[in-house]
């Protein structure tokens, strides 16, 4: 019997648009550079742009290549040091603060939407005892701030635990970031089932692990042939699970 069931966040649980995505680029930028003049460190909006393609870069190359990642404070510092060697150690506790909650928060002024079926696949599935988690891995946003997403669509309080690589250091496929959400569960792995949309992060990731794995091939995706069970839609996990 099937105990629990964990899902994949970005393009799984919510879905994004790449306009969406360069508007919180933008507002990324504009914040940091508004914080970096006020504090009397002011840079051009080619050296912001060139230092966020950089340490996006230095991100996948360093971390996330190695199924590794880092908190967002970190990501910060990194991003500071591609557009001025150094400038992350030289600003003070409450400018990093604030820098960081620069980068983190546009996805709250451009809230991602919910994917169709999700809202009654998660109430449906703990209306059955089932318990349900979040496996996901993060980019610019933290999961602090995903967990504020999953409220505001009337859901977070239907995970029992939520598992983000920035917390946890370590990204999907690793099994790791899985191992540590069963054990947050209370379920072995052959009690539980893991959504996502990709077919490596998601399905090889979680039947590595012993866990059976549903791939959500939406929109025409072409069907992971190593998927235990695929869905076009999340409610059909209702059915099927």
């Amino acid at each position: 019997m099937i105990a629990a069931v964990t899902f994949d966040f970005w393009e799984t649980l919510v879905h994004d648009t790449p306009e969406n995505l360069e508007r919180g680029r933008v507002l990324r930028l504009q914040g940091l550079g508004a914080l970096l003049a006020r504090i009397g460190a002011p840079q051009s909006w080619a050296v912001l742009d060139d230092a966020y393609e950089r340490s996006g870069a230095l991100l996948r190359e360093r971390h996330w290549a190695h199924q590794r990642d880092v908190c967002i404070a970190d990501q910060v510092r990194i991003f500071l040091d591609c557009v001025e060697s150094g400038l992350a150690a030289r600003l003070a506790a409450e400018a990093l603060g604030e820098a960081v909650e620069i980068y983190a928060a546009p996805v709250l002024r451009l809230p991602p939407l919910l994917s169709h079926g999700a809202d009654a696949a998660v109430r449906g599935l703990a209306a059955r005892g089932l318990r349900l988690g979040v496996v996901s891995n993060t980019g610019r946003t933290p999961g602090v701030v995903l967990r504020r997403v999953l409220e505001r669509h009337g859901l977070l309080r239907y995970f029992t635990t939520l598992s983000y690589s920035d917390e946890l250091g370590v990204r999907k496929p690793a099994p790791a970031i899985f191992d540590r959400t069963l054990a947050a569960l209370g379920v072995t792995s052959d009690r539980a089932t893991h959504v996502g949309d990709n077919p490596v992060d998601d399905v090889q990731g979680a039947r590595r692990c012993g866990i059976r794995a549903v791939h959500y091939a939406a929109n025409g995706a072409r069907p992971a042939p190593d998927a235990d069970l695929i869905v076009e839609e999340l409610h059909e996990l209702l059915a099927l699970v």
